[in-house]
């Protein structure tokens, strides 16, 4: 894919090592504070996030804007086209950064922008400040727990997806999602050596049989309410029938083979904006056109045959439920967002 070495962006991308696939950590991986979340709400326009649809880190980045509501306060610009030069911003058209006079083409530009000697990969999401020219964060992680701590759209509810005390276990959790699933599938996806392939299979499978026992007892992971662990797996679950089963090889199960984990997948897509933020055909074209050196001709298969709005009939067994930002717990419509009685 390449990156940028001192400003420049080179054909090179430090990604393996020994015939593995290493995850860099992030340059702009900073806490963000309480003061930047009232900024959010109180300065319309001021911060934008350049996300792309077909990267799972972006999408959940995607979801969360929508499902706080911040489309009015947060512009957002889809990354999408061609990687030549890593992440396109607006499909290989110039576009004029945020607060500047600048137009740029690809992803890297931006980071040049923000720190002339940048070295590192172009990553999305970020989170742009369109006042102090600079990148907030390109760290889904804290980008998704920022939005999650800007107040509530006016009108609507003010909630979190934290309930207090659920913080440390959700973290733990959150932990393990990223390296023996979100990470591990690419670490099969884009191994060079059967070993490092074979040993992340058998951590994407065993965390996914976990998943499957865990959510026979409960709605969502942690039980009735919605937490930011299930829009971080969500992502990845999405991808795996498009993506992840066939491309990186990921291939003794399909999602539907998990009779709990295939009706929780559904339900979440039930969930307002999930559904509308989620585009199949960039998935299957991001993974397909540009993740790994497996398709030379650019080849990208048709879709599965998959119905997402079967019915789950988790609704029967359990409430929907959100955390206010007092801590009260409310039962909601997942669709409004609105409550539909007392928890």
């Amino acid at each position: 894919m390449g990156m940028v070495i001192d400003g420049q962006w080179v054909q090179e991308d430090r990604i393996y090592e020994n015939g593995g696939f290493e995850r860099r950590a992030s340059l702009f991986d900073v806490p963000l504070g309480k003061d930047l979340a009232r900024s959010i709400r109180e300065e319309p326009g001021r911060y934008h996030l350049i996300a792309s649809q077909s990267c799972p880190w972006s999408h959940r980045t995607i979801l969360l804007r929508s499902f706080k509501g911040l489309e009015g306060v947060l512009p957002m610009q889809i990354a999408h086209g061609p990687r030549i030069e890593g992440y396109a911003v607006n499909g290989g058209a110039p576009w004029r950064v945020p607060g500047s006079d600048q137009e740029i083409i690809h992803m890297h530009e931006l980071y040049r922008l923000a720190d002339p000697g940048y070295t590192g990969r172009s990553t999305v999401p970020v989170l742009w400040d369109s006042v102090g020219q600079r990148i907030v964060s390109n760290e889904s992680a804290r980008i998704m727990r920022l939005l999650d701590s800007v107040s509530g759209e006016p009108g609507g509810l003010d909630f979190t997806l934290l309930p207090p005390g659920l913080t440390p276990e959700i973290d733990a959790f959150n932990d393990r999602l990223q390296t023996e699933f979100s990470n591990a599938v690419y670490r099969a996806g884009l191994a060079r050596r059967q070993d490092h392939y074979e040993a992340a299979v058998e951590e994407v499978f065993s965390i996914l049989a976990e998943l499957e026992q865990r959510l026979a007892a409960r709605r969502y992971l942690f039980g009735a309410v919605l937490t930011e662990a299930d829009l971080r797996l969500l992502p990845a679950l999405l991808r795996f029938d498009h993506v992840y089963h066939s491309y990186f090889r990921c291939s003794r199960k399909c999602l539907a083979d998990y009779s709990n984990l295939w009706a929780y997948t559904r339900d979440l897509y039930g969930w307002r904006g999930v559904a509308e933020m989620t585009n199949f055909r960039a998935i299957r074209e991001g993974y397909f056109l540009n993740d790994g050196d497996g398709n030379p001709f650019g080849v990208i298969p048709v879709a599965p045959e998959i119905d997402w709005f079967e019915p789950h009939g988790r609704d029967v067994q359990w409430p929907a439920q959100l955390t206010l930002r007092n801590g009260d717990l409310v039962t909601v419509d997942p669709v409004t967002l609105q409550p539909i009685g007392e928890a």
